[in-house]
């Protein structure tokens, strides 16, 4: 499930039922540890009385081999070593115990599988080896992120793609809409767009049936080290993994980083007593538990994930460092952030950098409901070396998400300062470096940005298609040139529309897939958001690194000069502090006026590269905007970026 999300109440870890498992750690390595010699199976069970190994050769049915597992004299942890190659076997976990919670009848998954047969099936041993493709090297600030859904993305059938709604869908080059060679989709898509890095919402192994196409995103995650069969050629192997390596490597080639969504704030496991693995192997130990005994729903879908635990926490950092490890992955986004604890998120973000510097960790830094712990909220994150996203800025420039008639300063003029706070990084709000934030209109979750520009301008029979359209650019501009990294949804470069729905994670393909003939209907857009991408990467300027610079180079031409500007209108002055850029100094002006509005500037030789048409690395020769000595008037609904180029 993916239900709204919220501010959840905070409380304190003592509201927190203790468990009889806390008092072991295991720090051996845990699954099915494979040499074609033999395969050692260890899992954490402290408080069983019994393991069980189930061996198959078959995904489904056939008569299984059983092993007793030997229990470990003090770390909590159970062992055997089977002595065949067991490459390709499939397994499952018996726990009997003296905690009602433990069933000697039901069959379970290894927690560290590297494959499944499904969230309800057979652990597989794998070892699958890939030549990888070194990870593209650039720094976090420099992120340009775009979230898609593996299926959304690849599923329309006029993309020409052929491995429509799989990983293989990455890996296809030369895709276009049907009949219009000249609209790229999919990875050529991604390429021309000029987005470099990816954010792929959750490939864990999920709960629902692959018979439905209302999936919930893979939100519903039960195995996070497995990759879901779903968008795999075949599910019933561990092929899977070997393609999401493919997927992976495509990208990189590319030069686009990889981040992977993860749910580690709840499982669909323990809802409505579905057992899997954590809960069926240790009782009471992985969720948070209530002095009555029934679990913390912070997330908002019916359970918590106990990370402060000593094998939850544990967990959390051996799944994110495995999937850099083995996948090549360079960071993760954390769905509901806010619910794993401040030590836990410290202790993975410093491991993750021991392995590379430029991997980027960033997420929600909220919680979907109540929950016994401090939540990781925004300003947490200072210093820490990961990222959280600015529901402030969101908010401040399209309205709440909570209301769908309200307005932002895209709509409406309005939140001009809440809108200053984002275009300098935050930095005056809850963060140290402008690299602490994410900056974003749409995401998954909510309506999409055109969808919520329609719905919010309804009422209003003065404001046209084509107006909505320059609040679109208007939005992208902002967000593209604020300081942070910026945040794009599949689809919003060329208005794509969920039919108004809000937060589609159950609703099918016809609601969430991208259309790419809205690419071929919008182009206009698309090349706006493109040329917006290329100048972001262009000018150091808008890629500050520091607080420092940001309050150096940064000056608003009302509040910092004593300029008199008109309402719903910001601007503001850029000068290089980097010393690389070709630009010395820029004004970028956002015009959220119905009509024209003149901005005072200082009298230089300005060159336009933003209008309410186009966004260039090249002077724009003929533009709406005007400039005269000591003006310059910027069309309705628009931004504006002129500069004055470096003479040497």
């Amino acid at each position: 499930m993916k239900p709204p999300k919220k501010y959840g109440k905070t409380g304190q870890l003592s509201k927190q039922l203790p468990h009889p498992g806390d008092g072991f750690i295991c720090t051996q390595a845990l699954g099915a540890i494979y040499t074609p010699q033999a395969t050692t199976f260890r899992v954490f069970a402290p408080t069983a009385n019994q393991i069980i190994l189930n061996l198959y050769q078959k995904p489904i049915g056939g008569q299984a081999e059983h092993f007793s597992l030997a229990k470990h004299p003090t770390d909590g942890s159970w062992e055997i070593s089977v002595k065949k190659d067991c490459l390709s076997y499939y397994y499952t976990l018996t726990a009997k115990g003296d905690d009602p919670g433990f069933n000697s009848e039901r069959e379970l998954i290894d927690p560290y599988a590297r494959a499944v047969t499904s969230h309800n099936g057979r652990a597989i041993v794998a070892l699958e080896t890939f030549s990888i493709y070194p990870r593209p090297k650039f720094s976090p600030s420099d992120a340009i992120i775009y979230e898609l859904h593996i299926r959304d993305f690849t599923i329309d059938p006029d993309s020409s793609i052929q491995k429509r709604g799989k990983y293989l869908a990455f890996t296809e080059t030369n895709t276009h809409l049907f009949n219009h060679s000249e609209i790229l989709t999919g990875l050529e898509h991604l390429s021309e767009l000029g987005i470099n890095t990816v954010q792929l919402m959750p490939i864990g192994e999920f709960q629902t049936d692959e018979s439905s196409d209302q999936y919930g995103w893979g939100y519903d995650t039960v195995h996070i080290n497995s990759p879901d069969g779903w968008y795999a050629t075949e599910r019933f192997d561990s092929r899977r993994i070997k393609e999401v390596k493919q997927m992976v490597d495509a990208l990189h080639r590319r030069g686009i980083k990889v981040i992977l969504d993860v749910v580690f704030n709840h499982t669909f496991e323990a809802l409505n007593k579905r057992i899997y693995s954590f809960d069926g192997l240790v009782p009471g130990y992985y969720y948070r538990r209530k002095p009555d005994g029934t679990y913390w729903n912070g997330s908002g879908v019916g359970n918590e994930f106990r990370s402060e635990s000593p094998m939850g926490r544990r967990f959390i950092i051996d799944s994110v460092k495995y999937w850099v490890n083995e996948y090549n992955i360079d960071g993760f986004r954390f769905d509901l952030l806010g619910l794993i604890d401040l030590e836990t998120v410290i202790k993975l973000t410093e491991e993750l950098r021991s392995i590379d510097p430029n991997l980027l960790i960033y997420g929600e830094p909220w919680a979907g409901g109540e929950t016994p712990i401090e939540i990781t909220y925004k300003g947490k994150q200072r210093e820490q070396g990961f990222a959280v996203f600015n529901d402030h800025f969101r908010d401040a420039l399209k309205g709440s998400v909570f209301n769908a008639r309200e307005r932002g300063f895209i709509q409406s003029g309005h939140n001009i300062e809440r809108v200053k706070h984002g275009i300098k990084g935050a930095i005056e709000d809850f963060t140290s470096y402008p690299s602490e934030v994410v900056n974003y209109v749409e995401c998954h979750d909510n309506h999409t940005f055109a969808d919520r520009l329609l719905l919010s301008t309804l009422d209003d029979g003065l404001v046209s298609d084509l107006e909505r359209k320059a609040m679109n650019k208007l939005g992208a501009a902002i967000i593209l040139t604020s300081q942070g990294i910026p945040f794009l949804q599949s689809g919003q470069e060329f208005a794509r529309s969920k039919r108004g729905l809000d937060n589609t994670y159950n609703k099918p393909d016809s609601i969430n897939m991208l259309r790419w003939k809205d690419k071929l209907i919008n182009k206009d857009l698309f090349d706006y958001y493109q040329g917006l991408i290329a100048l972001r990467k262009a000018h150091p300027m808008f890629r500050l690194h520091s607080a420092i610079q940001i309050k150096n180079s940064i000056k608003f031409l009302d509040s910092d000069f004593g300029l008199v500007l008109e309402e719903n209108t910001i601007g503001y002055l850029l000068v290089d502090v980097t010393g690389k850029d070709t630009w010395s100094e820029a004004l970028v002006l956002f015009n959220a006026s119905s009509k024209a509005e003149d901005f005072p500037i200082p009298n230089k030789h300005w060159e336009i590269f933003v209008d309410n048409k186009q966004a260039s690395l090249l002077p724009i020769e003929k533009s709406l905007v005007k400039i005269s000595r000591n003006m310059a008037t910027v069309p309705a609904r628009s931004a504006a970026i002129i500069a004055v180029r470096n003479s040497s």
